[in-house]
């Protein structure tokens, strides 16, 4: 699944503020702000800023062998 956004604020850990910066996402498909943090160097390399549309890819994994066991150990 991919949901667009626009980043409206990005922010600095008070913290944290030389380790990460906090970045705050409209996506108007669920009608959200949704918040993420990433360190410096890699907010650094994308290039972010205020106003910039983006695209967040969402993938679910699941570990089908660890779950037969947990089914066959009762646990589910």
């Amino acid at each position: 699944m991919t949901l667009d956004g626009e980043i409206t604020e990005i922010t600095s850990p008070p913290n944290k503020a030389d380790r990460f910066r906090g970045i705050t996402i409209w996506v108007p498909a669920t009608e959200e702000h949704t918040e993420i943090t990433l360190p410096v160097e890699d907010f650094k390399k994308a290039g972010l800023a205020e106003g910039d549309q983006i695209a967040i890819k969402l993938e679910k994994k699941f570990d089908i062998d660890a779950m037969a066991q947990d089914l066959f150990k009762g646990k589910l």
